[in-house]
């Protein structure tokens, strides 16, 4: 079936702030888009974790927020997800103290009650449902317990649209009681920079049922190569507002104080 275009989206392992020919990542999508995308993922593992593929607040608040632009956290460790229910707990524990730390419990309150955390699921290996039990129910536990109730990060999930294994998992996990909030599907229809698809849910849709709505849908990756985006759009069915923009955060106008990091605990 097809509908309505969606509003643009980006996500990148690579800062905002990056440039490539001497334009940042935010230039450049908003180019492509002929607007600012409306959210940006980026990565969440733990207030500890190195390297450039971590969301930095410190370089990338002030931007996205300059813009409007909404961050779509997603929870990154993909080699784990097929393990045990203590192991999405663990994992659990530790994106939740990063997400709270970098925007601050009581920012993120001022902005509402729930948020979204996007599980990264690219399919090898495949979600087990023990996981994503452990993965789900801690995140919203612990968010809640280390904010005195005033924040809960909402599980979802972000994966392939044909990984079957996954979406049959998390819909086993849900029967069972767990939550979901929503999918981010990666279906990539087109390579590198391309403007917004006519949704079209027969493409989008796993074959396997699902048990949450489609939030997002990934349509084209590698803009701009490796180190550039990849392209998305909302689902146009949505209550943009209600159904998705409400639960990302627009960054604060100065990042967390390393003091407020250090306190949270891991």
């Amino acid at each position: 079936m097809l509908l309505a275009k969606g509003k643009p989206g980006a996500d990148s392992s690579a800062g905002v702030t990056s440039q490539i020919a001497g334009k940042s990542l935010i230039q450049l999508a908003s180019e492509l888009y002929g607007e600012a995308p409306i959210f940006w993922g980026r990565y969440f593992t733990s207030i500890t974790q190195p390297g450039n593929v971590e969301y930095r607040h410190l370089k990338e608040n002030r931007p996205l927020r300059d813009k409007g632009i909404r961050v779509a956290p997603i929870a990154r460790q993909t080699r784990r997800v097929q393990g045990t229910r203590a192991d999405g707990a663990a994992d659990a524990i530790r994106n939740a103290a990063d997400y709270i730390a970098t925007f601050r419990a009581d920012y993120l309150a001022s902005q509402g009650k729930t948020f979204f955390v996007f599980l990264d699921v690219e399919g090898a290996p495949s979600l087990a449902e023990e996981y994503y039990a452990g993965w789900a129910n801690t995140l919203a536990d612990y968010s809640s317990a280390i904010t005195n109730g005033s924040v809960k990060l909402v599980p979802c999930i972000y994966a392939t649209q044909a990984d079957n294994p996954t979406w049959t998992a998390l819909a086993a996990a849900v029967a069972s009681g767990v939550t979901c909030g929503g999918a981010w599907i990666a279906r990539w229809r087109l390579r590198g920079c391309h403007a917004l698809e006519d949704w079209d849910q027969k493409v989008v849709n796993p074959s396997v049922p699902l048990p949450c709505p489609v939030l997002i849908w990934q349509y084209a990756d590698d803009c701009h190569g490796r180190g550039g985006f990849d392209c998305s759009q909302t689902n146009p069915g949505l209550d943009l507002d209600a159904d998705l923009l409400s639960h990302l955060v627009l960054p604060p106008p100065s990042p967390a104080p390393d003091s407020v990091r250090r306190r949270l605990p891991t």
